[in-house]
């Protein structure tokens, strides 16, 4: 019972620590006891080190994982024929619009979409949407995320050989404070693994389909303010009709004041009354 706390307690450390070295380190510690009642258990801490370090020839077949972004902004006659470009030739390159903007000003429309498109076909959707066209900006970022994505990978993997560790130990336990401890934990792992394959698949996502921010504009003609001012009948009626507004605006506001009307009302009399007494008596006097 002692030592299997003991390996609870070097567990719990392990998965605090919340990197692959814990977890390592528990792998790699197994009290003399304890691997007699876990022998005929699939884990060993050999099979734990080589889940968690890769051999020489997976490290030389270590794939780069790269995020592409970019984007592009160019004129065009009309926005909604270079719309209906853009959209018909975006399953030649398995490319499809995450979303779009349009917006109209007095001199211009204006229409961004942002595209994802698989990183090798990238650089020839560019190459198709700028063709003929006179591009005003354009920008490409790469960021090198692979270092990023095997971690996690690993990472996830380590916590996953955790939980079934846990899940051996839990098998293996017969007090109720043990079995509470390490249910307590291993609910923790599982947690951790699924806020890390979370993540994994967001990252994953990012390296699969690159980003494109396309905008592009219409200039549109000068015209004329083409409504008439209104006659004088009608403006005088609007102002006849806004005055009117204004003085039962005014008749509210004034209405709503009535508590001070009385307060000064009461001032005015008190004063009124002090003075005639001050009168009366400087008349006796």
């Amino acid at each position: 019972m002692k030592t299997l706390t003991l390996l609870i307690t070097f567990l719990m450390a392990a998965c605090g620590g919340g990197t692959s070295g814990s977890d390592l380190a528990v792998a790699e510690y197994e009290p003399a006891p304890m691997v007699e009642e876990l022998a005929d258990s699939n884990i060993s801490g050999s099979s734990m080190r080589k889940a968690s370090s890769p051999s020489q020839q997976q490290q030389e077949a270590i794939e780069k994982k790269v995020i592409k972004t970019g984007g592009i902004s160019y004129g065009v006659e009309s926005t909604k024929e270079e719309y209906s470009r853009l959209s018909n030739f975006l399953k030649k390159y398995d490319a499809y619009i995450g979303s779009e903007n349009e917006s109209k000003g007095y001199d211009r429309i204006n229409y961004n979409i942002n595209i994802k498109v698989p990183p090798q076909h990238f650089d020839a959707l560019i190459a198709d949407i700028t063709k003929d066209k006179k591009v005003e900006n354009r920008w490409v970022n790469t960021d090198d995320v692979t270092e990023r994505y095997y971690d996690l990978q690993s990472r996830i993997e380590n916590k996953k050989k955790l939980e079934e560790r846990y899940q051996e130990i839990l098998k293996k336990a017969d007090n109720v404070r043990d079995i509470l401890e390490v249910e307590r934990n291993l609910n923790q792992v599982r947690v951790e693994i699924e806020s890390l394959q979370g993540q994994f698949k967001l990252l994953s996502h990012k390296i699969s389909y690159s980003n494109l921010d396309v905008s592009f504009y219409e200039l549109l003609p000068y015209e004329l303010d083409g409504e008439q001012r209104p006659g004088f009948a009608k403006r005088l009626l609007n102002s006849l009709s806004a005055g009117w507004q204004g003085f039962l605006t005014f008749m509210i506001y004034l209405l709503a004041l009535w508590p001070f009307g009385i307060l000064a009302f009461i001032i005015i009399k008190v004063v009124q009354r002090i003075r005639a007494k001050k009168k009366s008596n400087s008349n006796e006097i």
